[in-house]
């Protein structure tokens, strides 16, 4: 007897599947118990144990959602079939289309024909026939992969690109889909065909597999690829190996290992080849070449770390010439430290070893840094008092038998206080007490005395700093005007030749530390003497027309000027020379800043460094120039007038651009090129390819001048 139930409204009805549709008396071969069904009619064929839904259906299974316009329901088998608009949520927020499936009653097992099925990282996939398979993963027959968007003009537009395939598996529990006989089209254009391709699993986050090859034409190497490939070893360890094949030397391989721990990560990378080598002396041959990098990071406990931080290449040439890592350092540092961090203190203990990458530069006056000693601890107190003790102590060895041992303690006192009337005071008292043993030899590039010396130094010094700002408003506008006083007291003789130079050669006067009392970088060096920095800070708000702010200022040594002559400062005068900056800043779109040093007797630039930025929705443009005259640190790196320039431009929403370009300034008016670089990407929703080019003019030892040009594509969701 047929029972028909009529409903003119939506009525849902809670089936626990397989226990309606079958036998009510066997509760124990319940599967289903959070199984519903929604539909506009259901209909209940007793005799013959089927169940009919039309209008609206709806099974949910779990996380699983079957829709469609029709179901019919064989309890005996335990077979869904649906007809009609069907689609099919999975657990893993994938969703298939089709006129009709048959399923079994969990949702998880049956055939599909003609479907097209939308993934959760929005890739799309069509097939004439997919049985769906919860254990041994689902197969698939004729498949067309992508993705790409369809066109919003015409949805029947071939794609940018697609693969199709005869056969495909796809394994949840793996996250691989595999497919064999594969062709690659380009707008419907068949480019290659590849026996068998795989990529990862959109339910996965991430999986094994190949990533984006790169194409290289190098003056050096001549045609490279570089196929990178990834292994999952974990939920928190990977792999990725990268070997580079090149047609004028041999291959090249990299890695890159990384590991993620409750309390520490690691991070190694190596590369390794067997290439030509070009020494000083000009003769070239062919060897093993490689370098390591270890980043290693550990937690002992909540206040406790301990790391490891070190880079090491075969010779001095090899990141330059492979173009590995930061290919602008002059030399390799390795540092393995201890660190520990607990309220108001700090300390970090921590040994350290150097590689030049200088082809002229001996081992022999490379330090050993063992140890290094850095621990402070401050106060501060509710009266605005901050009180704060650092301690800084290493030992360096060199093999050219110079060392220096060394102990420095320091004491501050300061507190900031603001008047009544809007004055600003701030006072500081610093005590420092310093313990030296320094060693020099004939062969000794350090700044000082030849021999061994110990040496005792202490040094009181007490600063304090006045400034008024003043603010006045004229028609919507502001302007902030600011003079500032520092007067510091410091006894004389600070600096003797017994203690030797080995951490305060780089110094600089600039707008930047013009109120900073030691200006030395390091122990080794101290400011001497009493002087007083003065200066003017002024503000000016334009509104919707942006602001304007200077610095102009100088310091004046109050009896006699530094001992030590410092070129390029005026520091060993009684006034030196005047520093100070213009910055021009729009609310949107305009940067310009000038930041300079000159003679405090002709006004002679010293140091001029121009700034100029400019950015908009689509442009970005960047222009950076800076003459250096009697520098205090020279170094070979350094050049004394350059620039560079660099623009940015996003045509639209899939096309952007950049060139840039450094430039040596010293000989000529346009001077000559130091590096050129440029590339155009295209980027959308399932590719980004950018072809990109690049000049290096400076010619080293081992690193010639050298054109590249290399294409990298990325097919998305692979």
């Amino acid at each position: 007897m047929n029972l028909l139930y009529n409903y003119t409204i939506k009525t849902k009805i809670i089936v626990f599947v397989l226990v309606i549709l079958s036998n009510l008396c066997h509760s124990e071969e319940i599967q289903t118990k959070n199984s519903f069904l929604t539909a506009n009619y259901i209909e209940h064929h007793n005799q013959i144990s089927l169940i009919s839904a039309i209008g609206d259906v709806e099974i949910i299974n779990g996380t699983q959602v079957l829709r469609a316009d029709k179901v019919t329901y064989d309890s005996i088998n335990d077979l869904i079939l649906a007809e009609g608009n069907v689609s099919l949520n999975d657990n893993k927020d994938n969703i298939f289309f089709a006129e009709n499936m048959e399923l079994t009653g969990d949702l998880k097992n049956g055939v599909i024909k003609n479907f097209n099925s939308l993934f959760s990282d929005g890739s799309s996939l069509s097939a004439n026939i997919i049985i769906r398979n919860s254990i041994d993963g689902d197969k698939l027959e004729k498949i067309t992969y992508t993705m790409c968007k369809p066109c919003e003009d015409d949805i029947k537009e071939a794609p940018l690109w697609q693969i199709r395939a005869l056969k495909s598996k796809r394994n949840i529990e793996d996250g691989i889909i595999q497919y064999e006989n594969v062709i690659l089209d380009v707008y419907d254009i068949p480019i290659f065909y590849l026996p068998y391709i795989s990529h990862a699993d959109p339910s996965i986050k991430k999986t094994s597999g190949l990533l984006s090859p790169k194409f290289t034409n190098n003056t050096i190497f001549g045609f490279s690829y570089s196929q990178p490939y990834y292994f999952n070893l974990s939920k928190h360890r990977d792999l990725t190996i990268t070997p580079t094949m090149t047609s004028n030397e041999g291959p090249i391989i990299e890695t890159n290992y990384r590991s993620l721990r409750s309390k520490g990560s690691s991070n190694i990378k190596t590369s390794f080849t067997r290439g030509s080598h070009v020494n000083i002396d000009n003769k070239e041959s062919n060897k093993f070449r490689g370098h390591i990098e270890l980043k290693i990071a550990e937690k002992i406990n909540k206040d406790w770390a301990i790391g490891l931080n070190a880079i090491r290449a075969s010779d001095f040439s090899y990141l330059a010439r492979y173009k590995i890592g930061n290919t602008s350092e002059s030399k390799l540092t390795q540092r393995a430290y201890l660190a520990g961090n607990k309220k108001n203190f700090y300390v970090k203990i921590e040994a350290m070893y150097f590689q030049p990458l200088d082809a002229f530069k001996s081992n022999r006056n490379v330090p050993l840094v063992l140890p290094n000693i850095k621990m402070a601890w401050y106060k501060n107190h509710k009266n605005g008092v901050l009180r704060k003790i650092t301690l800084d102590s290493n030992m360096l060895f060199k093999p050219d038998a110079s060392n220096s041992q060394k102990l420095s303690l320091k004491s501050s006192w300061s507190k900031n206080n603001i008047s009544e009337s809007g004055h600003v005071f701030k006072s500081k008292i610093l005590t420092r007490a310093d313990v030296f043993r320094n060693k020099k030899t004939d062969n000794s590039r350090v700044i000082g005395k030849i021999g061994t010396y110990e040496k005792f130094r202490v040094i009181p010094k007490f600063e304090t700093m006045w400034s008024f700002p003043i603010i006045s408003y004229f028609q919507n506008k502001s302007i902030l005007l600011e003079p500032i006083v520092q007067g510091v007291l410091a006894p004389k003789g600070g600096n003797p030749d017994t203690i030797h130079n080995l951490d305060s050669i780089d110094f600089e006067l600039s707008d930047y530390n013009l109120f900073s009392s030691n200006k030395f970088v390091g122990t080794d060096r101290v400011e001497e003497g009493s002087k007083v920095n003065f200066g003017f800070k002024s503000t000016l708000q334009l509104n919707e027309y942006g602001e304007l702010t200077s610095v102009l200022g100088r310091s004046w040594n109050l009896l006699k000027p530094q001992t030590e002559y410092i070129s390029g400062t005026g520091l060993s005068e009684r006034l030196s020379h005047i520093v100070g900056n213009i910055i021009y800043n729009t609310k949107n779109s305009i940067s310009l800043g000038y930041h300079f040093r000159r003679d405090s007797l002709n006004f002679r630039s010293q140091r001029d460094t121009l700034t100029f930025a400019f950015y908009s929705n689509s442009i970005m443009a960047n222009i950076d120039y800076t003459m250096v005259r009697d520098d205090p640190v020279l170094t070979e790196s350094m050049l004394s007038e350059q620039a560079s320039i660099s623009l940015s431009w996003n045509v639209n929403d899939n096309w952007r651009a950049n060139i840039r370009q450094n430039r040596d300034l010293r000989n000529s008016n346009w001077g000559n090129a130091i590096n050129s670089y440029g590339y155009i990407e295209y980027k959308n929703e399932c590719i980004i390819i950018r072809l990109q080019a690049e000049r290096k003019h400076q010619n080293l030892i081992d690193v010639p001048d050298a054109n590249e040009y290399s294409l990298n594509f990325n097919l998305v969701g692979f």
